[in-house]
């Protein structure tokens, strides 16, 4: 009976801890598959295959994070995912898939073509990896397993992640120019490939850095948004900031909810919640930025439907019709670094917390080791901090250290 009680009041907590949406008057059927809540056989299949590949059978263990965290393009990450996963369309692949093909290597043809040909074995490979700096790389004695994915989560786990981006567009080089001589029968020599590669990832990195957040208009404030898991926690965490068109902080505001929903939930939910703050503080021209494409997209197209994450986008919308000159915008995440940092701190304090003081605000986000004091002058990059205040911030946060 006591054992009943228990699970009927963790059943209890984790209802009262479901954020309700204002504008659902009455329960329904929702499929949480589809963001607009309705089934459609293609989400589906992904939950039943999303089920088959965590299985035992086709779940494959390795640094995964590795990967996603590397310093370089989608394309260049989702390569070394493909490879991982033995889903390249090598020769060697595709006549296992039934596929009638020539076996030698497209580039040299002078060896079968598997993916450790074809990237770490075949002699314009090889050269490439010395043309792009990345030589010590490959003849690493700790990097050669004879299989590509054991070789590839080997440098994921014990370099940068900035190496580890390196190596991913260099092997996405690699690819694109066996696809070129394949389909094209165009082949570029081992050092313009390794150059190109180098190339491409100091471009990539430098565009990166010169992304930073913009002043809104005259007589207009912006409000930045963002939304953080912790993991272990169990959390949703909120992060907003208010600026002037000044660039000058005004406030700022985290907010934590004792239960996990989808990120798409949590990016609408700290949107609304910035709304009405607004609406609290008077504030009638306001610039909202999300780095939830999802979100923004669904919010200028007003679609429609039974899920909560379209029925918080409904809420929204009709706060937005009161207040003509609220704007929503999708800025990519350097823009948003300011949001991000608060909503990374928000675990670390109470459910609610207002801040009006952007020392204050950094100064706790140092003491709880959610920024560096080497990370501050990216953060006051983005137009948060002006002037004098640098000095105090690093004056400040060192001291801050030191008394930990």
């Amino acid at each position: 009976m006591g054992a009943l009680a228990s699970t009927s009041r963790d059943v209890a907590e984790k209802i009262l801890e479901t954020p309700l949406v204002s504008s659902v008057r009455e329960d329904k059927v929702v499929w949480e598959e589809e963001r607009n809540g309705c089934y459609s056989v293609k989400s589906g299949y992904k939950l039943a295959m999303c089920y088959l590949i965590g299985s035992d059978k086709y779940h494959v263990m390795g640094n995964w994070n590795g990967i996603w965290k590397a310093q370089a393009p989608h394309k260049a990450r989702h390569l070394l995912w493909r490879l991982c996963r033995g889903c390249l369309p090598t020769r060697s692949r595709l006549l296992k898939r039934q596929v009638e093909c020539t076996l030698n290597c497209h580039v040299c043809d002078e060896e079968i073509e598997d993916e450790l040909h074809i990237f770490f074995r075949c002699a314009v490979a090889r050269d490439s990896w010395s043309a792009a700096g990345l030589s010590s790389v490959l003849h690493n004695a700790m990097y050669q397993q004879t299989n590509v994915m054991d070789r590839i989560f080997a440098i994921c786990s014990n370099e940068s992640s900035d190496t580890v981006g390196r190596v991913a567009i260099l092997l996405w080089c690699i690819w694109k120019n066996r696809n070129d001589k394949l389909w094209n029968d165009n082949v570029q020599m081992s050092r313009q490939i390794g150059r190109h590669a180098f190339d491409a990832w100091n471009d990539w990195t430098t565009e990166a850095d010169l992304v930073r957040w913009e002043k809104p208009d005259l007589d207009w404030v912006k409000c930045n948004v963002n939304v953080a898991f912790v993991s272990g926690t169990g959390r949703t965490s909120m992060g907003l900031c208010f600026r002037d068109n000044s660039g000058h902080f005004m406030a700022g505001m985290t907010q934590w909810q004792q239960t996990v929903i989808s990120s798409v939930e949590g990016e609408a939910w700290t949107l609304l919640l910035a709304m009405e703050e607004a609406r609290h503080r008077g504030l009638n021209r306001v610039q909202f930025e999300s780095d939830s494409k999802v979100l923004i997209e669904a919010i200028h197209m007003k679609r429609r439907g039974n899920s909560e994450f379209l029925s918080i986008v409904h809420d929204i919308l009709s706060l937005m019709s009161s207040f003509i000159n609220f704007e929503v915008k999708f800025v990519r995440r350097q823009k948003n670094l300011v949001a991000h940092t608060l909503a990374r701190a928000a675990n670390s304090w109470a459910s609610f917390h207002s801040m009006k003081n952007s020392v204050v605000v950094v100064l706790l986000c140092v003491g709880r080791n959610i920024i560096s004091v080497a990370r501050i002058d990216v953060v006051l990059a983005t137009g948060w901090l002006r002037g004098a205040q640098l000095c105090n911030i690093y004056t400040a946060a060192c001291f801050s250290l030191a008394a930990k």
